[in-house]
């Protein structure tokens, strides 16, 4: 049962009155979190969840860019009882309405996969949803959290096959590393260990929020790679993708393109703790590797590694095409969102 919310404002003995502008602000990252909850990205998607249990709510998508940017508040109380059946069980609109940011945080990562780190990022927020306005797509539902440019930022394992033909059929891991760029676009670093050397390649990301590509130049080479993803939701432990691009060790230089998975370093240590070489491409070697990440050893992390593996070998959805499967991408980083709530080193039973 949720616990019952305090009271808070005037009339409360020893409280202060909550501010029009932070209760606007607190409804924002209520917003924010239920659609991570319920893994909608968009207003239209949310919308279509209040829709599903009232035909006739108020929770339109014109409302809902209001309310998440902090512009007003509802002032029917049937959009917070729309919100409680949307959550489920447990919720109540009372509840929704009065309850702080981090008391509600707590009853809703209680009932839906959410993971910690995005919570700390809403919770941690400073740049408020006005300051946004006019930057974001209207339809964009959470632009502070689902933005490329606050999602993919972070150290990455970067796992491949590689291209050469003297290595074929062997997985070749990278180091990617994507930071916040001073104009406010992500730059990427992807590092490759070839020919006795560390081999960077730099770029610039871009997308709209759902993907995000870079054109990669080789520091070496002067070559240009593009390197294209698929945005995930946070806290973004997998990012899928494609990279195309020349061979580099080819007598032919044979134009070439492969599916990437990034896992995200949890450790983020000065320098990171994974390999950056060639592997064979077993479960047991990849799930080594897993570990200098983070994730604690359990039975789910060994399966992890193999559905990895499986990712990246799958048939293309036709002779002529070569994709990277969304859905596969999506199932692989709720195994890995679930092993991220565990301690790095702990010994977790299988989920």
């Amino acid at each position: 049962m949720v616990r019952p919310p305090p009271v808070i404002g005037r009339g409360h003995p020893g409280a202060g009155t909550i501010s029009a502008s932070d209760g606007r602000t607190e409804l924002s990252r209520k917003l924010q979190l239920t659609s991570i909850a319920l893994g909608c990205p968009t207003s239209k998607e949310l919308c279509a969840r209040f829709a599903a249990v009232n035909p006739n709510t108020a929770f339109t998508v014109q409302n809902a860019y209001k309310w998440v940017r902090g512009k007003a508040t509802p002032r029917l109380a049937s959009v917070y009882e729309d919100w409680a059946v949307v959550l489920g069980s447990g919720f109540t609109g009372s509840f929704i309405a009065a309850s702080t940011f981090d008391e509600f945080a707590v009853e809703v990562q209680a009932r839906h996969q959410v993971p910690d780190a995005a919570i700390l990022r809403l919770g941690g927020a400073v740049r408020t949803a006005q300051a946004a306005d006019g930057e974001d797509n209207p339809e964009s539902l959470v632009p502070l959290v689902w933005q490329s440019s606050h999602v993919l930022c972070g150290r990455y394992l970067a796992i491949s096959f590689a291209w050469s033909r003297g290595e074929a059929g062997r997985l070749i891991l990278g180091r990617m590393d994507i930071e916040p760029g001073g104009d406010g676009k992500p730059e990427a670093r992807y590092s490759e260990w070839l020919f006795g050397q560390l081999v960077p390649m730099t770029g610039v990301v871009v997308g709209d929020g759902r993907a995000a590509q870079a054109v990669l130049e080789c520091n070496y080479s002067r070559r240009l790679y593009l390197l294209a993803l698929q945005v995930p939701s946070p806290p973004a432990n997998i990012v899928g993708g494609m990279l195309a691009g020349s061979a580099l060790h080819d007598p032919n230089t044979r134009s070439i393109a492969g599916r990437i998975v990034l896992v995200r370093d949890r450790i983020s240590g000065p320098d990171p703790e994974h390999v950056i070489d060639y592997l064979e491409p077993t479960a047991e070697a990849l799930d080594g590797q897993l570990a200098a990440l983070g994730y604690a050893t359990s039975r789910d992390r060994l399966g992890a590694a193999g559905a990895i593996l499986d990712l990246l070998r799958e048939p293309g959805p036709s002779p002529e095409l070569f994709e990277i499967d969304p859905d596969g991408i999506a199932a692989l980083g709720l195994r890995f969102d679930r092993l991220a709530l565990h301690k790095p080193g702990s010994h977790a039973a299988s989920v």
